[in-house]
């Protein structure tokens, strides 16, 4: 078996090295054989950023962080983790760039319902606290209804990708990197310096269409132009993205510290006011410039390590199983009766090591199942070949 040679992805593109990230071209005698390469960094930045997600759920949903107030150090892991979402969304820019496959957005519309009501008939039939007879229309139509937030706006911004790729692909390194500041300028500092009391392009602290627009757009970029370095300017590389990830982190909890655990220590009117205006400018918006920079350090971070492939076969495992994990946990009976009582039986005395401990530990008992039931949903899933039926509905049925 020889490597002949790469084949380019994108018709657009002067280097091969992207296309490595995808197909290779590898030959067997006169035959040549098109072979699919995933990203084990990708898929590793999916399963970091969304076990960030369930932690921030067990803080937030679980009541940790009410629970424990006394201890301000669950605010630094809250921070921490905080860039999970604007990692994953970073990731939908990132292996989404060129890809406009509609049969893949009624593919999770499947996927989505399946969990809305199998949940649902298990609260039906097995917790008789919730037995109801009504029907939930509301789990056939989880992105109208808005179910599960991140889902519906990931909808809307697939929307426009037939249009943004188009523009990708002719836009130079120089045009893109302005892009890009220009929407960081305009749709960070005027809402949150300028006007932070406005919602003049609908941010909504990054919970919207155009924010995921703008880190699609962002992911698109870091793909296109290759951020994958070799040798000591590697390492340096990464050295730099973990400075700035612990650096915008301790910012951040910083601000936090003084504007919530010190506020009425700080003498002067303006000042409180100044620290009450920065925690609402860096503080729980996953659009704010610190967390921007988390979520770009993690995502090139783990794109730059090479790994094993006994590593790799584990990590591309668990990758695509990390959406179904987002659907379960963030399901509103399952945050109800089971994540929001993570930590009810728990004493309010604990040592803090303990309380982390049982934090970080909880939730990866919450990832772990969700992937194992999700895992069982993609064999259930292979074997009915939705995938499949799913493009036959788009290609066949309704874009002929």
């Amino acid at each position: 078996m020889e490597l002949l040679k790469i084949k380019p992805l994108f018709k657009n593109e002067k280097s091969s090295k992207l296309a490595s990230d995808n197909y290779r071209i590898l030959a067997i005698g006169n035959n040549a054989k098109k072979v699919k390469v995933r990203n084990a960094g990708i898929d590793l930045a999916r399963i970091i950023s969304m076990y960030g997600i369930v932690v921030e759920h067990c803080l937030g949903h679980g009541g940790a962080l009410s629970k424990y107030i006394k201890y301000k150090e669950l605010a630094f892991i809250n921070i921490m983790f905080f860039c999970g979402v604007g990692t994953y969304a970073l990731i939908s820019g990132y292996v989404g760039y060129q890809t406009n496959k509609y049969s893949n957005l009624l593919y999770l519309w499947f996927w989505t319902i399946f969990y809305t009501s199998s949940i649902t008939f298990y609260f039906n039939r097995f917790r008789t606290e919730f037995k109801t007879k009504k029907v939930n229309y509301r789990n056939f139509f989880p992105v109208i209804f808005g179910v599960y937030w991140y889902l519906s706006r990931y909808f809307g911004m697939y929307l426009f990708l037939p249009v943004i790729n188009k523009g990708i692909i002719y836009l130079t390194k120089s045009e893109f990197r302005n892009v890009i500041m220009s929407f960081i300028i305009i749709c960070i500092i005027e809402k949150y310096i300028l006007n932070p009391r406005g919602e003049p392009f609908n941010i909504n602290n990054g919970y919207s269409v155009v924010w995921l627009l703008i880190c699609f757009i962002m992911g698109a970029y870091f793909r296109k132009f290759n951020y994958n370095y070799h040798g000591y300017t590697k390492f340096i590389f990464c050295i730099l993205l973990l400075n700035v990830y612990f650096f915008s982190t301790y910012f951040c909890y910083n601000i936090y510290n003084i504007s919530f655990y010190q506020i009425n220590n700080v003498k002067g009117y303006y000042k409180k006011k100044i620290m009450i205006y920065l925690k609402q400018i860096f503080i729980k918006r996953i659009c704010s410039l610190p967390m921007i920079l988390q979520s770009i350090s993690v995502l090139l971070f783990l794109t730059q390590i090479k790994y094993n492939k006994y590593l790799t076969k584990i990590i591309t495992f668990i990758g695509p199983l990390t959406f179904g994990v987002y659907i379960i946990s963030e399901h509103g009976l399952i945050r109800a009766f089971f994540i929001g009582k993570l930590f009810t039986k728990d004493s309010i005395n604990l040592p803090l090591h303990s309380v982390i401990t049982l934090i970080l530990l909880r939730a990866l008992k919450v990832f772990t199942i969700s992937a194992c039931i999700d895992y069982l949903r993609h064999i259930i899933f292979t074997f009915l070949r939705i995938r499949k039926i799913c493009i036959f509905i788009i290609e066949k049925l309704i874009f002929k």
